[in-house]
């Protein structure tokens, strides 16, 4: 509340003295320019608590500043504790994304198969997908159909640019083909 007496305070000041050196000053030419600075001076007061917005961290600022008033400065001990949520946060956070990126790659391998192969695949998974070198695909596929084994670890290996040995292809009750 404090802030915006003080910013009440300082629009009516510069209003006033604006009026007085008006009163005070005779009707010429210094006129115009006296309205003018005064008109400028108000105008830069008006905006003076919208000014530290558009220079930007405002959100921070903003957030920080209710923190205190709604915590009793919490965002400073919030700092000293927060490091190890922080790790659990961003921990959480990468094995998240991890599974976005096997969802993603497994139905890319998938559609990446010819249409004869494509039409006997039930599942493809992906196993460690932010690593080539580590990844894993298994693929399951109808256990009644004539399916070229081969042909899908081959064709899925050179989609997602891994070994064929990567690639393990199951019928649908588990067994390997």
């Amino acid at each position: 509340m404090n802030g915006l007496e003080e910013w009440l305070r300082q629009v009516v000041a510069i209003a006033l003295v604006g009026g007085i050196a008006e009163m005070m000053l005779p009707s010429g030419g210094l006129l115009r320019y006296v309205r003018m600075t005064v008109g400028v001076a108000l105008l830069a007061t008006l905006l003076s608590p919208i000014l530290p917005a558009l220079r930007g961290g405002w959100a921070d600022e903003a957030a920080n500043r209710a923190s205190d008033v709604l915590f009793g400065n919490a965002a400073t001990t919030t700092a000293s504790v927060g490091r190890g949520a922080a790790q659990d946060y961003a921990q959480a956070l990468g094995q998240v994304e991890d599974e976005d990126a096997a969802k993603y790659l497994a139905e890319w391998a998938e559609a990446s198969l010819p249409d004869p192969l494509r039409s006997e695949v039930v599942k493809v998974s992906v196993e460690h997908p932010t690593s080539a070198d580590h990844m894993a695909v298994m693929v399951w596929v109808r256990p009644t159909g004539v399916v070229d084994a081969v042909e899908i670890r081959q064709s899925i290996a050179a989609q997602l640019g891994v070994k064929p040995s990567q690639v393990e292809v199951l019928d649908e009750g588990g067994g390997p083909q």
